[in-house]
């Protein structure tokens, strides 16, 4: 009985890691059938070996290693070629190959003792062999250390002359010294989304369940990422966010490490050199350097990228983000040091219960709206015209205001709650004060391709641009945050050549 507890100790988690396996490989687009057949390869070989004779009543552990666990171990090899590695592991690969030829070499040695008994005992050919290949293997892999780090430096420069070249391209902007607020809505670029995480949250998409479909569902459409830009006459240039940089989006595999490579895609996001953030600054007459404030909305990466370019800004955001919402954490690496975390003790702002007027000016108030992650947070900026309230993800287009209808992806339980809650608190915020439009980092609607980048193409909407942005927004939700006709979001397909399907509304 205590053998086979043993062995059913072994079958469950080697299939389990065999499962988890399985989804990584459909994460990164295998083909189904091929998964089917590889992991029944897998299976059969795992169970195998611990119960030989399910297999057939000759079957031994030998045959089922030659049978079973070979091709099985070949394909687990070639998928990791294919959709796994980076040119970063072909040291690691190599020491790994070494260390098996030297153990399998040890192995032979000692049985060729056995069997050779006495002083003239020798050790078999096959050991020579092998330690001899395992020592070519070691000698290879200490050489490929730097031609590897040199390969990657060589293909990082070439990206810096694309930089470089895009940032001197005529057509760029004149920064103007008249005192007057700007805000520029800068777009780094996009990410991968399955359109089920974007648009599903009222059809399933929730929790652990959602967190699984967005691994396997291929439904999946380009949204764009921004950070926006404040020229501010008393503070300084602030941002709000930080998009992505140039490493996460042409350098993926080596930004990230083993676990993050296997969880994401490879194209999760793209980027022109035009959409680097130092150049898009550049673009409008700034410097990276002169940030002197980043409002982080929260830690996820697609908002923080780009604080490798602002290492002597001061980062403001929510403590609990940091406590517990970092998973990317080199992205934050250049300013740890140089974090600030809101008390929220400004009181009470409208339907917010805590606020954190964070100059004590009332110029930019920062609200809590915890939920996408812990401590995620909005940031109202106060012009003489309006206001402008930056939403982060707590809501990722204007169709999600209308929060009974459509809805992203949440992830389950008191979070869910917390999140629609802050969405309730926002429309309050809008209905109270006409005044205030909102601004989204995922805004894959006319609201943000026309409106938006319209009225703040200048930097300065004026009260007709704000105006005409909350107009805009009654042609698309009712005062009761209801859809109006024509407006209800819906996937279409890749058409034939495109990796990508789209949004419709309707």
């Amino acid at each position: 009985m205590v053998k086979i507890l043993g062995k059913v100790g072994l079958l469950v988690p080697a299939l389990l890691t065999g499962a988890a396996w399985l989804v990584i490989l459909r994460l990164k687009n295998v083909p189904a059938p091929l998964l089917v057949v590889y992991g029944l390869l897998l299976a059969g070989s795992v169970i195998g070996l611990l119960w030989p004779r399910v297999l057939g009543r000759r079957s031994t552990r030998r045959r089922v290693l030659a049978f079973l666990g070979v091709p099985a171990g070949l394909g687990t090899l070639g998928l990791y070629l294919a959709v796994v590695y980076y040119v970063t592991d072909l040291p690691v690969l190599l020491a790994l190959a070494a260390a098996g030829c030297l153990g399998w070499a040890a192995g032979a040695l000692l049985r060729g003792r056995r069997r050779v008994s006495g002083p003239h005992a020798r050790p078999t050919r096959r050991a020579f062999l092998l330690g001899g290949a395992g020592l070519v293997l070691g000698v290879f892999s200490g050489l490929s250390v730097s031609r590897v780090e040199g390969r990657r430096r060589e293909m990082l420069a070439q990206r810096e002359q694309q930089r470089q070249a895009a940032v001197r391209a005529p057509g760029g902007r004149r920064r103007v010294t008249d005192g007057v607020l700007r805000v520029f809505p800068i777009h780094t670029g996009d990410t991968i989304v399955t359109y089920g995480q974007f648009y599903g949250g009222l059809d399933g998409w929730e929790g652990l369940n959602g967190y699984v479909r967005t691994l396997v569902d291929k439904a999946q459409i380009t949204v764009p990422v921004y950070a926006y830009l404040i020229d501010h006459p008393r503070h300084g240039l602030l941002l709000v966010d930080t998009g992505v940089n140039r490493e996460q989006a042409h350098d993926h595999d080596g930004y990230y490490d083993m676990t993050s490579r296997l969880l994401s895609e490879r194209d999760e996001y793209q980027m022109t050199p035009e959409q680097d953030l130092r150049v898009r600054l550049a673009r409008l007459g700034y410097d990276a350097d002169e940030v002197t404030t980043v409002f982080l909305t929260h830690v996820h990466d697609d908002h923080a990228g780009g604080l490798r370019h602002l290492p002597q800004a001061t980062v403001v955001m929510d403590r609990r983000d940091w406590d517990h919402g970092v998973f990317y954490p080199h992205s934050f690496d250049l300013v740890k040091e140089n974090l600030s975390f809101p008390a929220f003790d400004s009181g009470a702002f409208g339907a917010f219960p805590a606020s954190q007027d964070h100059f004590g000016d009332g110029s930019i108030v920062l609200l809590p709206t915890p939920g996408h992650s812990p401590g995620h947070m909005c940031v109202l900026l106060r012009m003489d015209e309006g206001g402008v309230l930056f939403m982060g993800d707590t809501l990722y287009t204007l169709p999600h205001l209308a929060v009974d209808q459509v809805r992203q992806m949440t992830i389950g339980g008191a979070d869910t709650v917390h999140q629609i809650e802050a969405a309730r608190r926002i429309q309050s915020l809008l209905a109270s004060d006409p005044g205030v439009v909102p601004l989204f980092a995922h805004d894959n609607t006319r609201y943000q391709s026309d409106r938006v980048l319209s009225a703040f193409a200048q930097g300065t909407p004026g009260k007709e641009g704000l105006r005409e942005l909350r107009a805009h927004m009654e042609t698309v939700l009712t005062p009761g945050w209801r859809l109006r006709p024509g407006h209800t979001p819906r996937f279409v397909p890749a058409a034939s050549g495109a990796r990508w399907g789209r949004v419709e509304f309707g």
